[in-house]
């Protein structure tokens, strides 16, 4: 299964919106607002994503080498086909980490994967080389369970595992809905996770 690029473009669009509409965009001067516009055309011409890029290569494999180092994880191959297609994102309560990027003064234009790790890994010691978390919403987490190489979704409150999914682009594209807020009722993608399989 492959990213549903229907609900990355209409995340994008959505991004283009809400800068349009902020305090930031209206200070621009008149010049500063063109020369935004003018790029925002330029990537939408080139068939890219305007606000909702792709890892560049080099972060890509930046990524790979901090998570053995860091995390001791060498990351699926599928999650960094996905950095190619979108370098994570925040909507609506629903991140997807991005790929580490080097950047001085260690900044980031989102949370990333190896940094959000390291963090939840400390805060809930129990998950620690257990899952390689790949984003999160206000009540999951979404990951990859090291062992048995599901990726899951766990109910932040409890920990346990809710749903499973067959490939990371499937959970992506769930991600995705949740960010766009389209209705998952009858949604059958995503395999609930009985309650007696639940294992933390």
């Amino acid at each position: 299964m492959n990213l549903d690029t229907d609900l990355l473009r209409e995340l994008s669009d959505l991004f283009v919106s809400d800068l349009r509409a902020s305090q930031y965009y209206n200070q621009l001067s008149s010049d500063e607002r063109a020369s935004l516009e003018h790029r925002l055309a330029k990537d939408a011409a080139r068939g890219s994503r305007p606000l909702l890029p792709g890892a560049l290569p080099e972060d890509i494999e930046l990524t790979e080498q901090v998570a053995q180092d860091e995390l001791g994880i060498q990351l699926p191959n599928e999650l960094c086909e996905i950095f190619a297609e979108v370098d994570g994102f925040s909507e609506n309560g629903v991140s997807l980490y991005g790929a580490e990027q080097d950047l001085p003064d260690q900044q980031a234009y989102g949370p990333t994967l190896v940094a959000e790790n390291l963090s939840l890994w400390s805060l809930l010691p129990e998950t620690a080389e257990k899952y390689l978390f790949i984003g999160d919403s206000d009540l999951w987490y979404f990951g990859f369970a090291l062992e048995t190489k599901q990726y899951v979704v766990l109910s932040r409150s409890s920990l346990d595992r809710v749903h499973s999914f067959g490939s990371v682009a499937e959970m992506v594209n769930d991600m995705l809905k949740q960010a766009l807020r389209i209705d998952l009722d009858g949604d059958t993608e995503s395999t609930p996770v009985p309650n007696n399989a639940a294992d933390r």
